[in-house]
């Protein structure tokens, strides 16, 4: 993916330019203030594939800590559900 560095205030004056690269072209943008960089700019489905592969990782982390403790996927569930259970 192509990308492209541009200041808040150049990002001000060309904002529908930068939105159309970003979905049309595929192309980061990448805002700085200051030269640095503060955010960036990418199409939804980028971000949505992002936020997908980051919640996967947080599962795997949490599965891996589970597995190292010795407590399992079942033993999580019923312990919830009787939790949730109790509640009511």
């Amino acid at each position: 993916m192509e990308g492209t560095i541009v200041s808040i205030a150049e990002g001000k004056k060309g904002f529908s330019r930068l939105i159309h690269n970003a979905v049309e072209k595929k192309e980061e943008v990448i805002v700085t203030k200051r030269g640095k960089p503060v955010a960036v700019i990418v199409p939804y489905e980028g971000y949505r594939h992002s936020k997908r592969v980051e919640g996967y990782r947080k599962i795997m982390e949490a599965r891996a800590a589970f597995l190292k403790v010795g407590v399992s996927a079942e033993e999580i569930y019923k312990d919830s559900k009787r939790q949730l259970e109790e509640r009511d």
